[in-house]
């Protein structure tokens, strides 16, 4: 005859099976945060070189470059105090010309080889050793649980004669539409030459873009892109890039790009997420604005999971 499982043995064993599945589902618990493309411009993982402006904040894990000089937060003079961590770099500031830090102050957790103008009163602060890897994984997370979401939105891809690629927004009860699409035919297509939304009663986009390689060479975006409602509740997932060159086109929307070494000489209107940034042009706000869910294992779930992991558990005892 079997002995029953004492109350602290099943607890224990309730503790035993529910850590490991907690562990799986806590990254989802977090997938869906954005938070950081709300306060950041610009965030990359990597390095970021950049000769030209970004209106935001700013979050390097590599290295800052560009032999130019560079303009940042330049949106948020007067808005924030000095002491806000406006330019953020856990590398190193290399050689270069002059950069402008229009408003707060600069976080460096490597060194400087680059004269800094203050001009909102801030000043350099040393944090040797810092990282922003909460912040990556956050994003990592999210660009990940958006790609795997299931699409209820179509796009009309132009075929054979010229014309207009739409985005046909069929948003959930929650008002969010999700399109999957093909970089390939949405960027490199000759017959694409404008992308537009028709975005219905849409609250929030996410446009998940498949290919590893993205090079933008037709189309431009019009119509709802170019509303700052729209460039700040719709996100362009590139969740399989990891290199994208936008060439001189202008991007509108926010950006996930966790894996993508990207280059671009035309302007990005919205944050942008990317594991190295090499741009020539500007980064424009606005920053992230929209509240996208995307269902997640539910409680139900988890205790059925539960019930049969102690259910096998005792007929082992």
């Amino acid at each position: 005859m079997r002995s029953p499982i004492p109350p602290t043995g099943v607890a224990a064993t309730v503790f035993a099976v529910l850590s490991p599945l907690m562990g799986l589902l806590s990254p989802l618990a977090s997938a869906q945060n954005l938070q950081a493309l709300k306060d950041y411009s610009v965030i990359v993982s990597g390095d970021l070189s950049t000769t030209s402006d970004i209106e935001g904040r700013t979050m390097v894990g590599g290295n800052l470059k560009g032999n130019n000089s560079a303009n940042f937060a330049i949106k948020l003079q007067n808005q924030v105090p000095s002491s806000d961590l406006t330019l953020r770099v856990a590398g190193n500031i290399e050689n270069g010309n002059s950069l402008n830090l229009n408003a707060g102050s600069i976080e460096l957790g490597g060194t400087s080889s680059r004269s800094v103008n203050y001009n909102g009163g801030g000043h350099l602060i040393s944090n040797p050793g810092v990282n922003y890897s909460d912040t990556f994984a956050a994003l990592n997370d999210a660009s990940h649980l958006l790609s795997t979401a299931t699409a209820n939105s179509s796009a009309s891809i132009p075929a054979g004669q010229p014309g207009p690629l739409n985005f046909n927004a069929t948003p959930n009860s929650s008002g969010l539409a999700i399109f999957n699409v093909s970089g390939a035919l949405v960027f490199n297509n000759s017959s694409v030459q404008q992308l537009q939304i028709n975005a219905s009663t849409a609250a929030d986009i996410v446009i998940n873009v498949a290919g590893s390689v993205i090079n933008w060479t037709s189309g431009n975006l019009v119509g709802l892109f170019t509303q700052d409602y729209w460039r700040s509740h719709l996100v362009w997932n590139f969740y399989e890039a990891t290199s994208i060159n936008l060439g001189s086109y202008n991007l509108m929307g926010q950006v996930l790009a966790p894996n993508a070494a990207v280059t671009t000489s035309g302007n990005i209107d919205g944050s942008i997420y990317a594991k190295s940034l090499t741009t020539t042009s500007e980064v424009h706000q606005p920053n992230y604005a929209g509240a996208i869910t995307v269902p997640e294992p539910t409680a139900p779930l988890l205790i059925g999971a539960l019930g049969g992991l102690l259910i096998l558990r005792r007929r082992r005892l």
